[in-house]
């Protein structure tokens, strides 16, 4: 069986580009209706999508029969814009999140990031300075998106651009896994509010973590970690975000947190570690799924000055070869736990 992959060019009508070359891609878009789009036209622009990002959201939502899936994370150029819109303009530089279209199947139709042209939702879209690589900016939309989700919607941290920079100086806050994409932008965003952040990773990261901004770097594999962790906050902490999720990781995150605490995951709730959380009074939070996507249109208003002041660095990328054809080595290598410390990526427009 072949599969095609239909791309959109205009902004106001859709073209299926399907020729052999793509035969080994599978379908991540239908055709949809121009009439039903141009309703959509105030809040989106288009964009040529110069970079798409692997998350692993996306090889466990994808669908094996059907090879319908379309990515969550991209940067690009602004090609086309609506009738009055007044944040972007062609040419612009860009990075943004996608936006769920189920209605076209399993993946997210025009709005999906595997593909050569795509449409951005303005509300979730933030400029990108002329210096950075599109490659490294493909891994903020969903992860930098979910740690502002834990820090300033779930955790409700006074906004840093509501005059909540360095807001929190003498205050500690836990984050697991601060070598994920996840774990690193929450970071970030931690130092910028002013929290003092500790942090675990494997030793390969301990550097890095800390010229972002980390105040102590804890082997994630210590079989003391649990009591590093209190020693170096002084004993059991108010806040924990958990960026990886995974049963241990909760129950460190419960064993380090002081009775209700405040513990935010970026996955469900282990049946284990609730019990455990519910002992000790804390509080669940979670920072996942698509109504987290909206959860402050002025953060993604802020970004771009973030990005050009360089408060918030773009995490490390490596690029595959092979333009869209390289789907299914990303989703393996998710699939296999070899990521680390990197966000895997995939460029549209070198597709052959």
């Amino acid at each position: 069986m072949s599969y095609k992959i239909v791309f959109l060019f205009s902004l106001f009508d859709a073209k299926s580009c399907l020729s052999s070359p793509f035969s080994s891609i599978p379908t991540t878009t239908k055709l949809f209706d121009p009439n039903r789009f141009l309703n959509l036209q105030k809040v989106f622009v288009q964009v040529r999508v110069e970079a798409a990002a692997f998350n692993p959201l996306d090889y466990k939502i994808s669908s094996k029969n059907t090879r319908q899936f379309s990515g969550m994370t991209r940067p690009g150029e602004v090609t086309k814009v609506s009738a009055g819109e007044t944040k972007f303009k062609v040419g612009d530089r860009v990075t943004f999140i996608c936006t769920s279209n189920f209605s076209e199947g399993v993946g997210n139709g025009e709005r999906g990031a595997f593909q050569q042209y795509a449409l951005a939702d303005v509300r979730i879209t933030a400029k990108i300075p002329a210096t950075a690589d599109y490659d490294s900016a493909s891994s903020f939309p969903v992860a930098g998106n979910t740690a502002g989700g834990a820090l300033y919607g779930q955790l409700k941290f006074t906004d840093p651009w509501f005059g909540g920079e360095s807001a929190y100086k003498g205050e500690k806050i836990v984050i697991l896994g601060g070598s994920s994409s996840v774990g690193s932008y929450t970071l970030q965003f931690a130092v910028l509010s002013g929290l003092e952040v500790i942090t675990t990773s494997s030793p390969a990261h301990f550097d890095y973590l800390k010229s972002l901004g980390a105040t102590l770097v804890i082997d994630r594999s210590a079989p003391d970690a649990a009591a590093q962790i209190l020693a170096a906050a002084g004993g059991p902490v108010k806040y924990v975000v958990d960026a990886i999720s995974l049963t241990s990781t909760q129950l460190l995150g419960v064993e380090i947190l002081q009775p209700k605490g405040k513990l935010v995951l970026v996955l469900p709730l282990d049946p284990t570690a609730r019990t455990a959380a519910e002992a000790k009074g804390i509080t669940k939070l979670g920072t996942y799924g698509a109504t987290g996507f909206y959860f402050n249109e002025r953060f993604w208003d802020a970004l771009g000055d973030y990005f050009e002041r360089g408060v918030i660095k773009f995490n490390k990328s490596t690029v595959l070869p092979g333009g869209l054809h390289s789907w299914e080595e990303g989703f393996d290598l998710h699939r296999q736990g070899k990521v680390s410390g990197t966000k895997i990526v995939m460029r549209p427009q070198e597709t052959q």
